[in-house]
């Protein structure tokens, strides 16, 4: 317990510098890495023609260059805001409109359906860099924000031998904790045990039936992390089950954004429910 916590206060400390990024460099390399390994073959070969790099490469590219002026308007999309019942995602909530959702939207109308095809390469490129980053994002437990009025605040408020810490940055870096020294490769061999018919289930749907299970999920940060929580009070079972709950999302996340991939290159399309 006491490396897990010691492991846990070093991951806070070196994270809350960067608690708009989520899932840290670590986890995005991850998730890009697991989804790259169930590309198909197509979607691998364009996938490398139009990045000239792997998808794990340019996991974290968005948040290297968000304050950059060029792309100040995609600043703010790695976030999503909860439906107003709290059970699912508002695809224009914030600003920008829908936010993450919002900009995986709109690629999946610009690539979709084979329409990568008439698009310059350049676009195409930044488009694929855009989603490799933000759907991961928007899958982070602590990026999706929920309302006051369904009993799940804005924000949290744990505490560190009684001092306030950055919960935002602590979710961020879930997937490392009790995880020193690992690889993305390694993290892959030990987490990516997902059944088919798990996989099945998580690509299956609409981008608003993925919104759903996303609030659904992300929304057991509450209570696997309330507010006001101490962390050295933590048992090693709780720290256990954010780690699992970070996993869960992380592959999630992986396999979606391989799904996504997989339906542009076959001149498919993810649908979205109609209102």
């Amino acid at each position: 317990m006491k490396k897990l916590s010691i492991l846990a206060f070093a991951l806070v400390a070196i994270l809350s510098a960067q608690s708009a990024k989520a899932w840290a460099g670590f986890g995005h390399a991850c998730i890009g890495y697991v989804a790259e390994q169930h590309l198909t073959p197509e979607a691998k070969k364009k996938c490398h023609y139009y990045l000239r790099h792997t998808l794990p490469y340019y996991a974290s590219w968005m948040d290297s260059w968000r304050f950059a002026e060029k792309f100040r308007d995609v600043n703010v999309p790695h976030s999503v805001m909860a439906t107003n019942d709290g059970k699912g995602i508002n695809f224009s909530g914030g600003k920008p409109a829908g936010r993450a959702m919002g900009h995986l939207v709109n690629a999946l109308a610009e690539l979709g359906d084979g329409k990568y095809k008439n698009l310059p390469d350049s676009v195409v490129r930044q488009r694929i860099i855009n989603m490799i980053h933000y759907l991961p994002d928007m899958h982070c437990p602590v990026h999706v924000k929920f309302k006051k009025p369904f009993n799940r605040p804005y924000t949290q408020g744990v505490t560190k031998k009684g001092k306030t810490i950055d919960v935002h940055a602590f979710w961020d870096g879930s997937p490392g904790i009790g995880r020193k020294g690992w690889e993305m490769e390694v993290y892959a061999k030990n987490v990516d045990n997902i059944s088919r018919k798990q996989a099945k289930a998580w690509q299956s749907g609409s981008l608003e039936d993925w919104g759903r299970d996303i609030a659904k999920s992300t929304i057991r940060r509450y209570d696997l992390l309330p507010d006001g929580t101490e962390i050295t009070n933590m048992s090693k079972a709780e720290m256990a089950a954010v780690t699992s709950l970070a996993d869960e999302m992380a592959m999630m996340a992986a396999y979606r954004l391989a799904h996504v991939l997989n339906t542009i290159f076959a001149d498919g399309n993810i649908p979205v429910k109609s209102k």
